[in-house]
């Protein structure tokens, strides 16, 4: 399959096959497919000639810690060392091997073999031979094959050592981001170095600087061409058009640049994601040689503390949310349609900014932030030379950090989503001297590979020493201190500030300083999205003690505003509200009844607040069974000025709502069957309204799946929703109406993976099998290699078994 870059999947296919038509341009191959796979250290499995018959076949990306045991039973342990941490999930090593089969003509090329992240620890050898080692689990790395490679069948060998305890959270093991092969001329562009960045931008012109890097393989000096056009992402309009020639030394390199001007451009922005492709020849004598493909958006930056973001121009608050870089059902494996697939519910939901935390994002979850106009807050790091868990990244920092920054930059600088460079979290030396000369050590690195953009790093304390680290920044992270705003603003007046880490629980204190300080420029709630790992963090139980938060069979976090399978939970839509996105502006919830709680709830002590990540334990239900005539608590969020509530037709009160109430109204309302009815009122007008109806027993299912047709490439995932409802229709919510689900998969797909976001249904993952959690669970479908149908099989407990049916097509 040829694959110029990671962009062409993408590119219409007349555009496509004008650029197979080009001799010898570069080639990249994903390697999704053909993989075999054993646990545990395997003596000799680096050997060509090894046995690997009785290995099991598996696609990358691919997760080995979130798999079945042998026995087949789940893979949570509560006597791991990660503990709740890690989910009560282990690491372990684990081996990968696949065979590559090349031409001579493509042995005779540059042979790079690319891994976007292999977690962690990871040795790589070909043909029996060592050809690199990368010890990070986030960062993208290249080993270089050329010469090494042989005509016929080669065979690589990855072997993975995630040591316990790696993480603050969950981790995943083995190769979960994708890996691919690029073939090249011997004279090329470095496909590392291209570097497209916009110096000047209005509605009438842009200005552009392109830096390249020409390598020449090759025993005498070549004079080359480049050409460079940017195109519209279709490729059917060119904007703007350069070239340039150059002396490419025998077996040396040549730095190129070139500067573009787009007359009237089309601005990226959070509004209007536009985007364009940058469009790179090599050629000697009139022929091109090499080809490369960037996609990019032109906009600018700004940011002070006078006038906060802006973004061409225009003022911009963040509206932001953490996320964790697992997918729950799938484990780690960054497949590219679960990352754009979280980005994409997160924007639906009204953020427009995610903070990567804490490591670098997948370049599938950049593509989908570039798409959907989505800001980032790339993060390199956890940790510098000083550990927080036992076996985590302090101990290779020390060799590491550079190439390992360096990778964080590279793979996303030319992605106009990425906003700025965080180079740590929370780091253990925050506010030390020691900690103060690594961050300007950072910094320094980062502003040399790319200019363009801030760098803020993340801290957790309030310290007078802290000021020499946030010195070296351009913006400055302040993790659950909103109180110290006005009071830093004060002695460090130039200092940009925003939340790089707050609680949801208090979301009002945390906003309303973003929309009335202009120093002040985002919120990033802890967290957007539930994740595996810090177990019950959103729990709490009566102890408060740290060590006991999240026993087992605790494995979620559980502090997500939106759950683990991508529902949104009540403080999602108090989000909405307060953010004024007009998605849902009026929503409301009811207050679980004393003595009924599934998960007992006990939050903070009011006095420490700042390290509360419970969420209100309210919910979109008003089927209460035993609470007949019982006071509820009910809860309405709204963007309108009015809201009244009615039970049953019968109104219980108006209410005004605002900046006061911080956009809530509270009703007690004696419990009966029926309909509650919120309704918002504009100018005494009825404006919206928002709904809850008491469901009966479950008597049907919906079976929905997010697509109907995937590709034969191994990775395409479709997700399947199945929700349960009464027989009018209402979705069943009670937890005692549960029911058990088993999703099977037959055909040209297989089972990715199920989960019902329950963060103490310690079950399996892989099986297909799962219980409803009030009311819903999902399933993905992940492709295979080849073209045909997939049937989806959904049997559920009592009511009669439904199928689906997808498509799978050729590439």
């Amino acid at each position: 399959m040829l694959r110029l870059n990671k962009f062409t999947r993408r590119l219409p296919w007349a555009l496509m096959l004008a650029l197979v038509s080009i001799t010898s341009t570069a080639e990249e191959r994903r390697l999704s497919m053909g993989w075999r796979f054993m646990a545990g250290e395997v003596k000799g499995a680096e050997r060509p000639d090894f046995d690997d018959g009785a290995w099991r076949h598996v696609a990358v990306p691919h997760d080995f810690s979130i798999l079945d045991k042998a026995d087949g039973s789940p893979p949570f342990d509560p006597a791991t060392v990660g503990g709740r941490d890690s989910g009560y999930i282990p690491g372990g090593t684990g081996w990968y091997r696949r065979h590559l089969t090349l031409t001579s003509a493509e042995t005779a090329r540059v042979v790079r073999l690319k891994f976007e992240a292999v977690y962690m620890d990871a040795d790589i050898w070909l043909n029996g031979e060592p050809v690199g080692q990368h010890r990070y689990g986030y960062t993208a790395f290249t080993l270089d094959l050329t010469g090494k490679v042989k005509v016929g069948d080669n065979v690589i060998a990855v072997r993975a050592r995630h040591e316990d305890s790696s993480s603050r959270w969950y981790a995943g093991s083995g190769l979960i981001r994708p890996v691919a092969v690029e073939l090249l001329d011997p004279v090329h562009i470095d496909p590392d170095s291209v570097a497209v960045a916009t110096r000047a931008a209005t509605g009438q012109r842009a200005d552009l600087d392109v830096r390249t890097r020409l390598s020449n393989r090759q025993a005498k000096p070549q004079q080359v061409e480049v050409v460079t056009a940017v195109t519209s992402v279709d490729g059917s309009e060119t904007v703007a058009r350069a070239s340039k020639r150059y002396v490419v030394p025998a077996r040396g390199q040549v730095d190129a640049g070139q500067a573009l001007a787009v007359d009237k451009p089309r601005l990226w922005g959070p509004s209007a994601p536009h985007l364009y492709l940058l469009r790179q020849e090599v050629r000697v004598n009139g022929v091109a040689i090499d080809v490369r493909l960037t996609r990019f958006g032109i906009r600018t930056v700004a940011i002070d503390a006078k006038n906060g973001l802006r973004i061409n121009g225009e003022k911009v608050l963040l509206r932001g949310g953490n996320i964790h870089h697992d997918n729950y059902m799938l484990g780690a494996a960054g497949l590219p349609d679960a990352d754009a697939r979280k980005v994409a519910l997160l924007k639906a939901a009204g953020y427009n900014a995610i903070r990567n935390a804490h490591n670098p994002a997948s370049q599938a979850t950049l593509d989908a932030a570039d798409e959907l106009g989505m800001l980032v807050i790339n993060e390199a790091f956890d940790a510098w030379r000083n550990s927080k868990t036992s076996a985590d990244y302090a101990r290779f920092f020390a060799d590491n950090w550079q190439k390992d920054l360096d990778s964080l930059i590279i793979s996303g600088r030319n992605h106009p989503s990425v906003l700025l460079w965080s180079i740590g979290n929370e780091i253990r030396e925050q506010g030390t001297p020691e900690g103060a000369k690594t961050a300007r050590m950072l910094v320094q690195r980062v502003r040399q590979l790319d200019a363009t953009r801030p760098v803020t790093q993340a801290v957790s304390i309030d310290s007078p020493t802290i000021a020499s680290a946030y010195g070296e920044l351009d913006a400055a992270g302040y993790n659950y201190m909103p109180h110290l705003f006005e009071r830093d603003h004060e002695q460090y007046p130039s200092r940009v500030m925003y939340s790089g880490e707050s609680l949801s629980r208090y979301a009002f204190n945390y906003w309303r300083p973003v929309e009335t300080l202009p120093w002040v420029i985002g919120d990033f709630v802890w967290t957007s999205f539930d994740y595996l790992g810090e177990a019950g963090i959103g729990w709490v139980n009566a102890k408060q003690d740290w060590k006991t938060w999240g026993p087992y069979p605790w494995h979620l976090a559980y502090c997500g505003e939106i759950d683990a399978t991508g529902r949104k939970r009540p403080a999602a839509y108090y989000r909405q509200v307060l953010w004024k996105t007009g998605i849902d502006p009026i929503a409301a919830f009811v207050e679980q009844p004393a003595g009924t709680r599934a998960f007992p709830h006990y939050p903070f002590p009011e006095g420490d607040p700042h390290n509360d990540w419970t969420l209100e334990d309210v919910h979109p239900s008003w089927s209460w069974a035993g609470q007949k005539g019982k006071p509820l608590n009910v809860a309405v969020y709204s963007e309108f000025p009015e809201v009244e509530l009615f039970l049953n037709d019968k109104s219980l009160g108006r209410q005004a709502v605002g900046l006061a109430t911080e956009y809530k109204a509270r009703f007690v309302v004696p419990y009966a069957p029926g309909r509650l009815l919120a309704v918002g009122y504009r100018d005494g007008r009825r404006a919206g309204q928002w709904e809850l109806r008491t469901a009966g027993l479950p008597a049907a299912f919906k079976a929905t799946a997010d697509r109907s047709q995937l590709k034969a490439n191994g990775e395409d995932l479709a997700y399947v929703t199945v929700e349960l409802a009464d027989g009018d229709g209402v979705p069943i919510y009670a937890r005692a109406d549960d029911r058990q689900v088993k999703v099977s998969v037959t055909g040209a797909g297989v089972l990715g993976g199920a989960g019902n976001g329950d963060p103490v249904d310690a079950s399996s993952l892989q099986s297909g099998e799962r219980k409803t959690f009030h009311g819903r669970m999902v399933a993905a479908v992940r492709a295979g290699a080849s073209p045909g149908p997939i049937v989806v099989e959904v049997a559920v407990e009592g009511l009669p078994t439904q199928r689906m049916r997808l498509d799978v097509i050729a590439r």
